[in-house]
């Protein structure tokens, strides 16, 4: 099978594409949520670091993104117009370029984890344990460099069965080898939970010695390896792409690199957005959440990872296929279908923001004692989960808008938004917590009023209608 170009673009057909979107997405963020639940029996520092390494690692993936967003718009573009040789092309460029910037991330990462770690503020064991788990993700990050550009290339053809698949294996070892590689033999007596007992006798049999925070990070690459090796057989099996020929198309064209500038131009701006929006939360760990101690900043660790690491993925998936319908639409000529689902997204992403909003309200105390066993960080989750259900809306809202942008490849707006929003969020934060002395619930509430402000401004830059050629404000 070559590939498909564009179809339906209603509600029916955007759900028949998104959920198994959605089903990757979810088991994708797992990976975060399995390693703050298997790390427990570290102790709250461990879990204090992790949850401070969570926006490094959403910084690290703005220089990933370069070769994955570019890739979809463009993909989806080849598929929808039927021209295949220019689709193998494109992805075999992606995956060249996905190489290049492991390359990067590997050699200068590593070297710069001490002065990230200090610039974020953590200090003793804590710091230790981020240094750590930091420096072994830049080392062994290639499967974790080439997924994100696998996915978005079968996301631009229209598959996202295969995502799934790849992401539930995937998962699946991530979560029988993490409690082996981070406490061997000895996992049942570490930690009391379901399949620790399982590892750790896995662990006595097969000889594996447990490294501690190490091991989560070690875990989560090895994982990712099933994905990517699945992910590159269904680009074979069910498309008929051939790397090698795509990398011959590129060279004759002008060049074995001659797409990796066109993608990275698509991605660029939403890898620069991504990047502000890490580190502005690097900013908030160090000015506000550090000094309104460890129970906070685990809170913002475990909400962000866990509960929103759920949420997220559902809209996550819904937009993403919106994306590839756009796309593949303005391929085929179709601007009809693109218009068409503009609405389907729209309307499917606020049914889901409304029906989050309504589980986090009812879920935030009795979910929070599953993830801490000290009392403080419990009551500190429990108010970020209730407070953010308010914002899921809006942020499912503003994830439709931005993704049908991607899929357009109109992505250079989506920065000055970025700017706007989230860089009104360090110091709003900080004057709700300290001036108002509101503490946490300050921050949490800035994270609401300025993901509203960034939901609303996506809105009108869809609506104005420059993405969409011949097309007037309000069309979409």
């Amino acid at each position: 099978m070559e590939g498909t170009g564009a179809g339906a673009a209603g509600v029916p057909a955007l759900f028949k594409l998104a959920w198994p979107a959605v089903l990757s997405y979810l088991l994708s963020n797992a990976y975060r949520i399995n390693d703050q639940y298997w790390i427990q029996g570290l102790g709250g520092e461990a879990q204090a670091a992790v949850a401070a390494t969570v926006f490094v690692v959403i910084m690290n993936f703005s220089v990933v993104f370069l070769a994955a967003g570019g890739t979809l718009s463009r993909v989806a573009r080849a598929t929808g117009g039927r021209e295949f040789e220019r689709r193998d092309g494109l992805v075999a460029s992606a995956l060249v370029l996905a190489v290049c910037l492991w390359i990067a991330l590997a050699l200068f990462g590593g070297l710069a984890t001490p002065w990230i770690v200090r610039f974020l503020g953590l200090e003793g064991p804590t710091a230790g344990f981020a240094e750590d788990y930091l420096r072994t993700l830049y080392v062994c990050s290639l499967p974790l460099v080439l997924a994100p550009a696998l996915d978005h290339a079968l996301i631009g053809m229209g598959n996202t069965l295969a995502m799934s698949a790849m992401e539930l294996c995937a998962v699946l070892l991530h979560y029988a080898l993490a409690p082996m590689l981070i406490y061997g033999p000895e996992a049942a007596s570490a930690v009391d939970l379901p399949g620790a007992a399982l590892a750790g006798r896995a662990a006595a049999l097969l000889g594996i010695e447990g490294h501690g925070i190490v091991g989560a990070a070690w875990s989560a690459a090895l994982a990712r390896v099933i994905s990517v090796s699945l992910g590159l057989l269904a680009l074979r099996a069910a498309y008929g792409v051939r790397l090698l020929r795509g990398l011959r198309t590129a060279r004759a064209l002008g060049g074995p690199l001659l797409f990796c500038p066109e993608i990275a131009r698509i991605s660029l701006p939403v890898s620069l957005s991504i990047a502000l929006y890490a580190s502005v939360y690097w900013a908030l760990i160090k000015w506000v959440m550090v000094p309104l101690g460890e129970p906070a900043l685990a809170a913002l660790g475990i909400g962000f990872t866990v509960f929103e690491g759920v949420s997220f993925p559902l809209y996550l998936g819904v937009s993403m296929a919106g994306a590839s319908l756009v796309g593949r639409s303005l391929g085929a000529g179709r601007q009809d279908l693109a218009r068409q689902a503009v609405r389907s997204v729209r309307v499917l992403a606020l049914c889901l923001g409304g029906v989050v909003c309504g589980v986090f309200l009812l879920g935030a105390v009795p979910w929070s004692v599953h993830f801490s066993a000290d009392p403080l960080v419990q009551e500190a989750v429990a108010g970020y989960v209730s407070t953010l259900a308010f914002l899921q809306i809006f942020v499912a809202f503003e994830s439709a808008n931005e993704k049908v942008l991607l899929g357009a490849g109109y992505t250079r707006p989506a920065l000055w938004i970025s700017l706007l929003g989230n860089g009104l969020r360090v110091p709003l934060a900080w004057w709700l917590a300290f001036h108002l002395g509101l503490g946490a619930h300050g921050v949490w509430w800035a994270i609401n009023v300025t993901s509203g402000l960034k939901a609303c401004l996506q809105f009108a830059l869809v609506q104005r209608g420059r993405w969409l050629p011949q097309t007037t404000a309000g069309d979409a």
